[in-house]
């Protein structure tokens, strides 16, 4: 029930009550008389709950909302009785203490709150910042979109596969609400960095928070400066797009620090040779890309010559025209600053510890590759071996 001047309804209710009360002497006590005051409890009682509330339940408040959003919200939700009675408790809190812009203290987010709470009781919660609830998702470097980090989302928020398929799709809309760099050619593949995040209001939030974090490390790589700086450098047409698709080889290929700027390497020499990539990592995603599940099978000499295969670079020249996996930090300044050398070929000679040998020599490459499959063959073949 409200405290303070009594509203119109209160006042209507307040003759009711002389009026259920007389129901109840006519009455006698007798049962009809005791069903009218249950009916008038019920009744009074509908523009605010009393007492500690009863069944728990999860509300969401949107980025941007309104405390009139918030108290529809909670009303449809049952955790107040009525919206109205809410804003006017807000009011009456902002008048007692006119130091304090209530207004700005309502934080977007998801709130465990009860069903049948006070509007006071609502109110205070939401205020109460300690009360939000932080939904926090840690996304690896070299994940990949479609098999890694949407199922990571989709398992640790409450936003479905649907929620998050149409925001993905979103990047092809005009006003571009990701807000993906214009090199980025509508792709989102590579450029939802990875890091730990808390989960904004929604799935379109949550991609456009990630592109967001790619924007600020980008810019304080400068990497489209960077890249006209590697054109320059090498003598081959090199993007802003085209450092990020280097990177995310870099991040599938190997993941010792020393040996991302020698990929990187081998990368750029292969370019300005003519020569195809070769890249394992590349030819795995175009399966993924085609049907939604991982390539895992072996890589045979047959596969490698079907051109029809999309992401085969082991045919096909150039760079993939989207990244293969999304690149942390490391890989993108590894991408920008390769090493020096002669290398056209690299080896991951040993999965367990990952160490990878780099060449110039075909034979010696094949010694690698001899040497790789060796390392399968005593250590049970596992994922990843041919």
């Amino acid at each position: 029930m409200r405290s303070g001047n009594p509203t119109p309804s209160q006042r209507i209710k307040s003759g009711i009550a002389v009026l259920v009360s007389l129901a109840i002497l006519i009455g006698g006590g007798t049962l009809v008389g005791l069903k009218v005051y249950e009916k008038y409890q019920d009744w009074s009682q509908r523009d605010d709950y009393v007492g500690a509330g009863e069944a728990n339940i999860t509300i969401t408040i949107p980025e941007g909302a309104t405390w009139t959003r918030a108290a529809d919200i909670l009303e449809r939700s049952d955790v107040i009785a009525d919206a109205e009675t809410f804003l006017e408790v807000y009011a009456k809190k902002q008048k007692a203490d006119q130091s304090v812009d209530l207004s700005a203290a309502l934080q977007a987010g998801r709130y465990k709150m009860k069903t049948h709470w006070p509007a006071e009781t609502a109110l205070d919660y939401l205020l109460d910042p300690a009360n939000r609830e932080k939904i926090t998702v840690q996304i690896p470097e070299g994940w990949r979109w479609a098999d890694q980090i949407e199922p990571k989302l989709i398992e640790e928020s409450d936003f479905s596969a649907a929620d998050f398929d149409a925001a993905y799709a979103s990047a092809a809309d005009a006003d571009n609400p990701l807000g993906l760099p214009a090199y980025a050619n509508g792709q989102v593949e590579g450029y939802l960095f990875p890091d730990t995040y808390e989960l904004p209001e929604s799935a379109k939030a949550t991609l456009a928070l990630m592109v967001s974090t790619f924007n600020a490390k980008a810019t304080a790589l400068d990497l489209e400066a960077q890249a006209a700086a590697i054109s320059a450098e090498e003598g081959i047409p090199i993007t802003a797009h085209d450092v990020v698709v280097v990177a995310s080889i870099i991040e599938q290929e190997v993941n010792i620090a020393a040996d991302r700027p020698k990929v990187a390497r081998v990368i750029y020499n292969r370019l300005a040779q003519g020569i195809p990539l070769g890249v394992e990592s590349a030819f795995r995603y175009g399966r993924l890309m085609t049907d939604g599940t991982p390539y895992t099978d072996p890589i045979t000499a047959e596969s490698q010559q079907d051109v029809s295969l999309p992401y085969n670079y082991y045919q096909n020249p150039g760079l993939p025209g989207s990244a293969i996996s999304n690149p942390g930090e490391a890989a993108l300044q590894a991408a920008v600053n390769p090493a020096e050398g002669d290398w056209l070929y690299w080896v991951t000679v040993d999965l367990k510890n990952g160490t990878t040998k780099f060449t110039s020599d075909p034979a010696e490459f094949e010694e690698f590759v001899a040497e790789f499959n060796q390392w399968c063959a005593d250590n049970g073949n596992p994922e990843g071996c041919q």
